[in-house]
Order: structure tokens, then sequence, then C-alpha cells
């Protein structure tokens, strides 16, 4: 996936949430259920793309290895709250040298279609956002899964990272099992990842599946 400079996107059908883009790397906007936005994994040298969306009110770390952009957004948006899974919190404000607060003053305020999970087996710290409209379930992950698009195809097929099965995986048993149980109470027709292209479709249960047969 190339793209010529960052660009703000809506994610088509699912109302509240946005997307940017810069290269490879996407961050995720979603609108709070009382005004304002969450910006989740913010993107370097994109902050000036959300001026024109709604307050951004909560700037949410994904995991422990998403924050090179923290800097720059804390200074853009100063009145909005860092926040981070609890087994994030060491090395990010290790590395960033920020205070970050837990995920419950976030969740208070995200609309009821959208809920915050935190998957079992890694060792980031890694949360994901599961959004709900109409008919989709949204899976909006960090490092996880990936969203790959070969040449000359039409749309992008789930993937893992290179690097996720050593740097992300603690327990590989228990991340499986945790996401077979996970699908087994839903399936993703969407799949929103910071890393490549947006995953749509029947397929993307069966292409989980087989990325957790293969750990």
């Amino acid at each position: 996936m190339t793209r010529k400079g960052p660009t703000l996107e809506s994610v088509a059908g699912i109302d509240g949430l946005w997307t940017i883009c810069r290269g490879n790397l996407r961050a995720t906007v979603a609108r709070l259920s009382d005004g304002g936005v969450c910006l989740y994994s913010p993107v370097e040298r994109t902050s000036d793309l959300l001026g024109d969306i709604e307050p951004v009110r909560f700037l949410f770390a994904p995991n422990h290895y998403h924050n090179k952009a923290i800097s720059e957004h804390v200074e853009a948006f100063g009145n909005a709250d860092l926040v981070c899974s609890d087994a994030a919190r060491p090395r990010l404000e290790n590395v960033t040298g920020c205070q970050f607060a837990s995920l419950s003053a976030l969740s208070d305020v995200l609309p009821q279609t959208v809920t915050l999970v935190e998957p079992e087996g890694l060792k980031t710290g890694e949360v994901w956002m599961v959004v709900r409209c109409g008919n989709e379930v949204v899976w909006v992950v960090t490092d996880a899964f990936c969203g790959i698009k070969e040449k000359g195809e039409d749309s992008a097929q789930i993937g893992f990272l290179k690097t996720f099965p050593k740097y992300g995986l603690k327990d590989k048993e228990r991340f499986s099992n945790w996401v077979r149980n996970r699908l087994g109470e839903e399936v993703p027709s969407v799949v929103v990842p910071c890393h490549g292209e947006i995953v749509r479709g029947p397929e993307i249960r069966d292409g989980i599946m087989a990325l957790l047969d293969g750990l």
C-alpha cells in the first residue's frame, strides 16, 4: 500500500469511525457518545488533519510499541487525556516521559456500539476496539493482525506482521485460544489494522483461523 501523503477517510459503512493513513501506518478515530473523538494509535505528522472533525478528547496508545507520535499529539491537543492499558503503561511512560491514565475514563464515554477488549497471550498490552454498526462487526487492531494487498488484487487479506510472533506474542497457545473463543462469540466483517489495508468480507474468519493454525 503506497500513499502520497496522509489522508483522513471515513470507514465505509461504519458511522462515527474514520482512519488517518500515512504510508503503511493507520490511526483510527472514533466518535464518543457525548461529543469529541478518541484517536487510536496516533500517526506521526498527521495531527493537523484532525482539526475539522471534532475535539480530540483522548489519545489512545493501544500497545507499548505505538508511541512515536505521542509527543506531537500531546502538543497539538493539550486538553486530551492520554490512556493505555495497565500492561502497556510502564514502557510507554518510560519511553515517552508522559503519564498515561487507565482506560476506564475512555470506556465511560464510548458509545454502546464500541467496546474495548484486551487479547490474552500478548506481551505488549495491546487493546482492540470492537465496533458494531448494523450487521457489521469491526475489529480495530494494532499489531496482532495486518491487512495485506498483493499487486493486482482488488481486496486485502488478513495477515501477521513478520515481527509479531517474536515481539508480540508471550504465549501463542493462550493467544490462539483467546482469538478462537472470540470468533465463537462474533465474527468480524471488517478488520481495521494499524498496519496495511482494511480487510473486509466473509473470508476473514477462515483467514484468521489459518494464521492461528500456523503459529
